[in-house]
């Protein structure tokens, strides 16, 4: 049987399962942050809201650069 640690490690080191990976983590940053903006009082994005959008565009810009390299 397999290790499971290197199963995981073949795994990641494919790049369309890595560029899936980071895409559903920036897609998951920009909906939480949505989703918090949506759930609050207030009329104006709040510093954890901007932080995530950011975190995701931050993610994008590293998978564009990713892809574009290899």
């Amino acid at each position: 049987m397999d290790d499971p640690k290197e199963s995981v490690y073949i795994w990641l080191t494919d790049e369309r399962n890595r560029t899936m990976l980071l895409f559903a983590l920036a897609a998951g940053l920009g909906l939480t942050s949505l989703l918090f903006f949506f759930a609050g009082s207030s009329n104006s994005p709040s510093r954890a809201e901007f932080a995530l959008i950011v975190a995701a565009m931050v993610v994008v810009f590293y998978t564009t650069l990713r892809t574009n390299v290899y």
